[in-house]
């Protein structure tokens, strides 16, 4: 007997020991948060991934490069404590221009800024490639705007005016930047404007046949307020009504993604222009470009066109058709973030 009672006391003790950590009946069961930056959670390389706020932790570069049209000097942009461009980011001479400042210097935005008008130089690619965008040409450096974007105009962004041909150039050919040349998903964060003319806001268009495309108007200004994307050519239904009641001059996140033989564009979680396609692949010039702001290629340099007008605070290109579960992580937390719903 008393063998049986050491073995019902050591299978007691067991069954006690193993349900000490077990959670008690009718308490909630917290799940956990994700605070990581957003690429950390998707957790796949973007081809380049522009923003005013942090994308990724072990992302330790600059956000953006500036210039201050006064003296032309120019600065590299911190993020600040809370991973955000602001007033208090700290900034670092790079081009001492005729500043009269010794190159290496470093303040803090506000006081560099002043009441000065500043131009974007660089759009810093914060994925694994260093993709950035690049804008050389003075005359089309976008306007850096420091309280624009977001709920409450609380963050950076950058400001486009069409006209102008504003924009940012990622110098890496089409075939690099997107899967057999077609496949690829936008995740983006704009507040689009009225244009004049024309607007093609961003992608590449081949030099020598304008049907060739990986573009997007997002406001064609014809009277109606239409959105066109060109994924890989000019077929299928291309175009959506993106007037007041949809995105026009207001904050809204877009995912567009090109599938092998079909297309998804989505306006803040809402499915617009969802359609099919017959093109899978195509073999862009190697010297192609990606442009954020306006169409690099044949619609800039043979057709004349504007290019965007409105804010861009933030733009990712992957070089995969991202899942459902996927992109719709990406436009929740954008969504969330920006204020854009």
């Amino acid at each position: 007997m008393t063998k049986y009672k050491l073995i019902f006391a050591f299978i007691l003790i067991q069954f006690l020991t193993a349900n000490s950590t077990a959670q008690v009946v009718g308490t909630p069961y917290i799940i956990p948060v994700d605070n990581r930056p957003i690429l950390d959670q998707v957790g796949l390389t973007p081809s380049f991934a522009f923003s005013t706020r942090k994308l990724r932790e072990g992302y330790t570069g600059p956000a953006i490069r500036l210039r201050r049209a006064t003296d032309n000097s120019e600065i590299d942009v911190a993020f600040d404590s809370d991973g955000v461009v602001s007033g208090n980011s700290i900034v670092t001479l790079v081009v001492v221009g005729s500043s009269g400042a010794a190159l290496g210097q470093t303040t803090t935005l506000s006081i560099y800024k002043g009441a000065n008008p500043l131009y974007v130089t660089i759009w810093y690619d914060q994925g694994a490639n260093g993709y950035n965008g690049i804008q050389a040409t003075t005359a089309r450096q976008p306007v850096f705007a420091l309280t624009s974007a977001g709920a409450t105009n609380q963050y950076a962004t950058l400001q486009f005016t069409g006209t102008s041909k504003h924009s940012v150039v990622v110098n890496k050919s089409m075939n690099t930047l997107l899967t057999s040349g077609i496949r690829g998903s936008v995740l983006t964060i704009a507040k689009v404007s009225n244009g004049t003319s024309t607007n093609n806001s961003f992608g590449h268009s081949d030099a020598n046949d304008n049907s060739i495309r990986w573009s997007a108007h997002m406001n064609w200004p014809d009277g109606a307020n239409q959105m066109y994307t060109d994924l890989g050519s000019m077929e299928g239904v291309r175009n959506f009504l993106n007037d007041g009641t949809v995105g026009l001059n207001k904050y809204k996140q877009y995912s567009i993604v090109r599938l092998v033989n079909s297309k998804i564009v989505r306006v803040s979680g809402i499915d617009r222009n969802n359609t099919s396609l017959s093109l899978t692949s195509r073999t862009w010039q190697a010297n192609s470009t990606f442009g954020v702001g306006l169409t690099t290629g044949s619609l800039d340099t043979s057709f004349g066109q504007n290019g965007f007008t409105g804010n861009i605070p933030e733009f990712i290109l992957y070089n995969i058709d991202l899942s459902s579960s996927q992109f719709q992580l990406l436009e929740n937390n954008q969504i969330s973030f920006w204020g854009a719903n």
